[in-house]
């Protein structure tokens, strides 16, 4: 069977494109100025250029023979369609071929399909039987009663039995046939069959609408549980960060609590010196100027104490310590001649001692273009505009690494990334001319190239090896390793600078974190570490931590094996009340950055103590809480200023 081009035929309810019922002229009347042949012939051309094109099957291009009607309203012959079905595989369904939709099949017998009687009418009327003209009017049962106002001798005949009759006929509302009373029931019937397939299509709607909603209320359901998951992580989160920040405030009021037993001791211990007469000893004036001095110190030591006071922020869920300051500091750059010195990293220690304490430190240049400064640093190699290392801030409020000028503040380089989100520790890796940058709120590590591009990205929030939990200060070992505060996990690891992986870890090691190192091969070693905030490396060779939560410093092998510890809490110098930074000279001398006490203080390798740089205040040469510090080949000291909003370099 050939296919041509599909015709569609969709079956119209409008009443307006009815055709009226016909009348059909009997054959032995003529009508005027023709025969009765000659009309018939005419009235039969004139209906066939208007129904010739609907009467065809779009399957076979032939004129419809039993035409069957799809649901989709579509009609085909009968025969066209079984040869059709016979041929697909799938048995249970028939595809319209005009518009491919696809009707289930109740019944294999495709003759049970609904007929489409407009069409068989359509086709019925292709031999029209000659008559007179007829009047319809509506009857009661939706269909129209033909009333005899007929020319003399027409009659009326039915479209399916072809009986001719001059009594009143029913005519189809829906298909517009004249039936008999006879051909009227068997026509009903029809309908009543149709209706009853509408009943069955009514019926899987009702199926299909619910099946929707159940699967409506399961993705309901899905979302209800995505819902409480997330609100009870952020539950868990919120927890979890009451829980730090009420033990960083019953830290600060423990320190407090031990800063003043401390002072309390010594005024007893004073008392009970005070309390003996000064006659019977060996030498009255030097006991009296040194009960005097001891007088003073204390004095001193309770003026300071609970001057400081400590607000809770609940939009930065922090709580901070602010030091009471008189005179802003002046936002400006200032710059002083550099004096020349002859110190070496080879010197003498006792030259070192001998210039800390009497040498006089004057700022060089005060940079306040950045909000809260933290971590400093000179690069390890030259920019190629002013051919001398950049000076590196790390701007934690503003997510940015300014590289500047230290002769005039000038800046040259703005390193920053999308992702960057609190930087806080720098380092550098001079063979690579690569600049580490941890992230205190990404838990991890950003790697930038010498021209500011992002190079990679290590670590992740955790508390297994490799993993960081807010980390903070971060050094480079000659051989390319980083060693990193791993400052909420209490503890320090060493990885590879290239992708992060766990080389060692030590400090307050959970059960967990020694059985992760031990299946990972990763160094281990159990050692009293407390909120650890800054790490430097020495000559390849030894690791020195700065332990803020026990108020001390900790030399450490690579391996870490503790080597030394030194630093005591009081707010005397030499004492430390909120140490927060360190930093190494070229000579190994080790200078710490105290914000609690606002000073500068340097020690021996040894680590005993040598002098205090410094004092609280806003202007130059004064710090109010000193947040990143780092010294030059050239024993230049820059200090950052968290709360002063300042950069300073001091020579």
């Amino acid at each position: 069977m050939q296919h041509g081009s599909r015709n569609s035929r969709l079956i119209s309810y409008d009443d307006s494109v009815r055709s009226p019922a016909m009348a059909i002229p009997f054959r032995t009347d003529s009508l005027e100025g023709s025969t009765p042949r000659s009309s018939y012939e005419g009235i039969k051309r004139e209906m066939s250029k208007t129904i010739e094109a609907l009467v065809n099957c779009g399957l076979c291009e032939l004129r419809l023979t039993a035409p069957k009607m799809l649901n989709c309203q579509h009609t085909f012959c009968l025969h066209c369609l079984e040869d059709r079905w016979h041929k697909q595989p799938d048995k249970t369904y028939i595809s319209c071929t005009t518009c491919d939709t696809k009707q289930l099949l109740r019944d294999a017998d495709l003759a049970s399909l609904p007929s489409n009687l407009h069409i068989d009418n359509m086709l019925q009327m292709m031999h029209p039987t000659p008559g007179a003209g007829l009047t319809p009017h509506r009857s009661p049962v939706g269909s129209y009663q033909l009333e005899k106002k007929l020319a003399p001798g027409a009659i009326l005949q039915c479209s399916k039995c072809q009986t001719v009759a001059e009594t009143q006929m029913d005519m189809c509302e829906h298909c517009m046939s004249m039936l008999c009373a006879i051909c009227w029931l068997v026509h009903v019937d029809e309908l009543a069959r149709q209706v009853g397939q509408l009943e069955g299509q009514l019926k899987s709607a009702v199926e299909n609408l619910d099946h929707k909603l159940i699967e409506y209320k399961k993705r309901f359901e899905e979302i209800n549980d995505e819902i409480r998951v997330c609100f009870r992580n952020k539950i868990l989160s919120l927890q979890q960060q009451q829980t730090e920040l009420l033990d960083a405030s019953q830290g600060i009021l423990n320190d407090a609590v031990c800063s003043h037993e401390v002072v309390r001791e010594k005024i007893v211990q004073l008392q009970s010196s005070v309390g003996h007469p000064i006659q019977g000893s060996h030498d009255p004036v030097q006991l009296y100027l040194k009960l005097h001095k001891n007088m003073s110190i204390i004095l001193e030591e309770v003026s300071l104490w609970g001057r400081e006071r400590v607000l809770f922020s609940s939009e930065k869920l922090k709580v901070e310590t602010i030091f009471e300051s008189q005179n802003p500091m002046k936002r400006q750059t200032s710059l002083a001649p550099a004096h020349k010195h002859r110190l070496h990293p080879n010197s003498s220690e006792a030259s070192l001692m001998y210039f800390y304490k009497h040498h006089a430190y004057k700022p060089r240049l005060l940079w306040s273009h950045c909000q809260r400064p933290s971590g400093v640093g000179f690069a390890p190699w030259n920019h190629e505009l002013i051919e001398k290392p950049l000076l590196y801030v790390a701007g934690s409020e503003c997510r940015t690494v300014f590289g500047i000028n230290k002769i005039n503040g000038q800046i040259m380089q703005k390193i920053t990334h999308e992702e960057l989100s609190y930087p806080q520790g720098l380092a550098f890796d001079g063979q690579r001319k690569e600049l580490y940058v941890t992230d205190k709120w990404k838990h991890c590590i950003f790697i930038f190239s010498h021209d500011g591009q992002l190079v990679r990205k290590v670590c992740s929030k955790g508390d297994q090896p490799g993993q960081l939990r807010s980390p903070e200060g971060i050094a480079v070992a000659a051989n390319g390793s980083i060693f990193v505060c791993d400052t909420g996990n209490d503890r320090i690891q060493s990885l590879s600078g290239t992708d992060g992986k766990p080389l060692a870890q030590f400090g307050r090691l959970t059960k967990d974190q020694l059985m992760a190192g031990s299946q990972t091969k990763v160094s281990s070693r159990m050692t009293d570490l407390k909120n650890p905030t800054d790490i430097a490396v020495h000559k390849n060779s030894s690791v020195i931590v700065l332990d803020a939560g026990n108020r001390r410093v900790k030399v450490f092998n690579k391996l870490g094996d503790q080597l030394l510890e030194f630093g005591q809490t009081g707010t005397i110098n030499g004492q430390f009340q909120y140490p927060e930074v360190l930093a190494i000279d070229p000579a190994g001398f080790i200078l710490v950055g105290d914000g609690g006490n606002t000073k500068i203080l340097v020690y021996r390798p040894s680590g005993q103590f040598v002098t205090a740089l410094g004092s609280r205040g806003d202007s130059a040469g004064k710090f109010n809480w000193i947040s990143g510090i780092c010294v030059s080949p050239d024993w230049e000291i820059v200090i950052s200023d968290y709360k002063n909003h300042a950069v300073q370099v001091i020579f």
